[in-house]
Order: C-alpha cells, then structure tokens, then sequence
C-alpha cells in the first residue's frame, strides 16, 4: 500500500489530525504510545486496525516536529486544565488539603452511615 492511501486515513478535524471515520487523534495514539502501550493494546484502546494505526504512525514520521510541538502543547495546556481544576475542588471541599485520603474516606463513611439510618428510620424500619 503507498504511503499517500496510508496517510490518507488521517484527516485535520477540530481537534487536529484524526483517524478518518473516528474521533480518535494522533495525539491520543501518541499519548499511548509515549506511555509505551503496545501496538495492540493502542488497536484496542482505540477500537482502530493495523492499517489505521499505520496511517498514524507514518503520519507522525512525517510530520514529526509539527507533531511533537502540538503535542507538547496540548500536554501544557492539560496540565494548566488540571491544576486549576484541582484548585477549584480544594476551594470547594469541605475537608482541608492535608486531610489524608483515609480520614477523608472515614468521615465521608460515617456521614453516608448516618444518613442512611436516618432514611431508614424516617421510613419505619428499625434496626
């Protein structure tokens, strides 16, 4: 198969270059691989076949430095996402930061026990 039926699989859409007939990016396939996922576990993560996933992966040969840069972008800009988000839940949450996991667990456990008595109790059961 020529490169150019290869590549032509892969089209610009919003999000950027995509396996044609799918939302999958280049980028998410390069994430996977990046995290070192194996060939077949990317065609499965992405429900996409080895023809796709080599129209991807000569894509980004070709296009390596535009690629890279995007993707080095969006990565940035993920982390920026992440980080503000995760400020507006520790501004949100009723339990201090340096709560550790297990207190958090334990108390929001003893809330959900007493509500649940609570509902119980409201509706004639008795324990």
């Amino acid at each position: 198969m020529s490169t150019r039926t290869k590549t032509s699989l892969i089209v610009e859409s919003r999000r950027g270059p995509s396996i044609a007939g799918t939302r999958t990016t280049v980028f998410s396939v390069m994430d996977s691989l990046k995290s070192g996922h194996s060939r077949e576990l990317i065609k499965q993560l992405f429900l996409i076949s080895d023809e796709q996933l080599e129209a991807v992966l000569e894509y980004i040969a070709e296009h390596r430095e535009e690629v890279e840069r995007e993707y080095a972008d969006i990565v940035r800009r993920s982390a920026e996402r992440r980080e503000f988000y995760e400020e507006v839940f520790w501004d949100r949450s009723p339990f201090p930061r340096e709560m550790p996991d297990e207190e958090r667990r334990r108390v929001l456990h003893e809330k959900l026990a007493k509500r649940q008595q609570a509902t119980r109790l409201g509706a004639g059961q008795v324990d």
